[in-house]
């Protein structure tokens, strides 16, 4: 008994990091992911938060549609998932800057100087 709870418990730190792996990707930018064995099916959970492109059987990119969080899932030829992987679509904070003044907010990129990318003012309304 104690032999087969171990094995079920190896089995499980195998196969878990495949399926609880996260991936980060910025709205309109793609990220590559290569595949331990050719794909049959590729899928996306949401289509407006991400879309994924078949490069050959063994790479696909997903790109960042919207911000959210969804889901890719590959199955291989003989019915197996061999991919489960969440995808988070959010903007990259590295390099931004947020500069409160007030009701004013000024966003700021700088890589390398920065340079403001928008101005709100919160007194005044939204159109």
């Amino acid at each position: 008994m104690r032999r087969i709870a171990l094995a079920v418990l190896a089995a499980g730190l195998i196969a878990g990091p495949v399926f609880a792996q996260s991936l980060t990707v910025n709205p309109d930018q793609a990220v590559r992911i290569a595949l331990a064995s050719p794909a049959k099916d590729v899928a996306i959970g949401n289509p407006e938060v991400a879309d994924v492109v078949v490069l050959d059987s063994r790479n696909i990119l997903v790109v960042g549609k919207g911000y959210g969080t969804t889901n890719v899932v590959v199955i291989d030829q003989a019915g197996r998932m061999i991919l489960d992987r969440t995808v988070v679509v959010s903007s990259a904070d590295s390099g931004q800057v947020s500069l409160y003044k007030g009701p004013n907010v000024a966003q700021f990129s700088c890589t390398p100087r920065c340079e403001m990318t928008q101005e709100t003012d919160a007194a005044k309304p939204n159109p």
